[in-house]
């Protein structure tokens, strides 16, 4: 090796090395303190505390969801074409997925 190959790799070696060092941020002691505000305000319970009572739906909801669940295995819905998505047919609306199963509770 010649004395500027050698010079290239020890000059490589130290920028590569230089990115080991630890670093400390010496700037403003609230940096992230917005963040973390913003995530104990959108937690549905900061507090950590259980829920007292039983959480979950009744028995009729919970089968008909399970039969809707089992349902899609047994006849699978249609493939939808992606380029049409949104736009509906002619003079009438997109269909929602539970008008459309004929499940809808309204």
């Amino acid at each position: 090796m010649n004395a500027m190959t050698r010079g290239l790799l020890f000059a490589l070696m130290l920028v590569m090395l230089a990115g080991c060092v630890a670093r400390s941020y010496d700037g403003d002691p609230q940096f992230g303190l917005a963040v973390q505000e913003n995530r104990t305000l959108l937690m549905a319970n900061p507090a950590g505390t259980p829920p007292s009572g039983p959480q979950g739906l009744d028995g009729p909801s919970s089968r008909a969801t399970m039969d809707r669940y089992i349902a899609t295995f047994v006849t699978p819905p249609p493939p939808v074409n992606v380029f049409s998505i949104g736009m509906g047919t002619a003079g009438s609306a997109p269909m929602t997925v539970p008008a459309a199963l004929g499940t809808s509770p309204y």
